[in-house]
C-alpha cells in the first residue's frame, strides 16, 4: 500500500493526464505548487508508484502516465467520494431529451443517447431489452481523442461498433441481466465486451415506458473524465427510473 502523499501525487498525475493526454513529469508537478516539496522528492514518490504498478514510463526521458490499476484506484477511492452532480444546463438537456421522447421507449432511448454523447463527446450505445433495438452514436466524436489516431485502435473500435448488435445479445444474458440500476465502470481489461480491452466503459440499466428496460453504454479512452461521465449517465438513469419505474 502507498502513503497519503503518494495517493495525492497519483491523483494529481491522473488529473493532469486526463486534461492533456501527455505524460506527467516530476518537474511539472513541482511547478503546479500543489506540493510543497522538491522535484526530486516527487520523482522518488513517482518511482515508488511505478514499482507498485500505478504508473508507467513510456520513454526513458519522459514523464509517466497512469495504468489501468491507477484509474481503478482513482474511480474507487477518489471519484466514488463525489456526489456526481452535473451542471444545471446538462440536467435541463437530459430532462428535455426524455420529454421529447414522449411515451415511446425507442425514441427515448435514441434521444437520451444523442444527448449524453453530445454532453460527453463519447461513444454511446443504448438498447432496449428483449426487443433487440439498439442505437449507437458518437463514433466521430471519439475519433477526435489522440488515443484513437492510431490505425489499430481505430480499426478495433470501428469493428466493435459495426458488430455491437451481435455482441449485445450475449452481453444481455451474461452481463446486463446481473447488473443493478447503479452505474458500473470497467477499465481496460476489466471490460466484459470483447475487443475493448484498451478502453473504459460505463454502463447503466434503467426503466422505460410500457414496462420496458433499457441500458446505456458509454465508451471512451481510459483517460476519460470519470466524474463527469459517471455523473451524466447516473443523472439520466435516475431521471428515467423516477419517471417510468413501476
Amino acid at each position: 500500500m502507498f502513503t497519503l502523499r503518494q495517493a495525492k501525487v497519483l491523483a494529481e498525475i491522473i488529473s493532469k493526464h486526463i486534461k492533456t493526454a501527455e505524460p506527467v513529469s516530476s518537474k511539472l508537478l513541482a511547478k503546479s505548487r500543489v506540493f510543497k516539496v522538491s522535484s526530486a522528492t516527487l520523482r522518488n514518490e513517482m518511482n515508488g508508484l511505478e514499482e507498485l504498478g500505478y504508473l508507467v514510463q513510456l520513454h526513458t526521458s519522459g514523464g509517466r502516465v497512469p495504468t489501468d490499476k491507477a484509474y481503478r484506484f482513482y474511480v474507487d477511492n477518489l471519484v466514488a467520494q463525489s456526489c456526481f452532480d452535473i451542471a444545471d444546463g446538462a440536467k435541463k438537456r437530459i430532462r428535455s431529451a426524455i420529454a421529447n421522447g414522449g411515451n415511446d421507449p425507442k425514441e427515448i432511448n435514441k434521444t437520451i443517447a444523442k444527448t449524453i454523447s453530445d454532453l460527453s463527446d463519447h461513444l454511446i450505445f443504448s438498447n432496449i431489452f428483449e426487443s433487440g433495438d439498439c442505437f449507437k452514436v458518437g463514433l466521430s466524436s471519439l475519433m477526435e481523442f489522440p488515443e484513437f489516431r492510431e490505425f489499430d485502435r481505430m480499426f478495433q473500435l470501428t469493428s466493435f461498433f459495426d458488430h455491437f448488435e451481435t455482441l449485445f445479445d450475449r452481453m444481455e444474458k451474461d452481463f446486463f441481466g446481473r447488473q443493478d440500476f447503479a452505474p458500473n465502470v470497467f477499465i481496460g481489461r476489466e471490460n466484459p465486451m470483447g475487443g475493448m480491452k484498451d478502453e473504459a466503459v460505463i454502463t447503466v440499466k434503467y426503466s422505460l415506458p410500457r414496462q420496458h428496460l433499457g441500458s446505456m453504454t458509454l465508451v471512451g479512452p481510459t483517460r476519460m473524465d470519470y466524474e463527469k461521465n459517471i455523473g451524466l449517465v447516473k443523472y439520466a438513469a435516475d431521471e428515467l427510473n423516477r419517471i417510468f419505474s413501476t
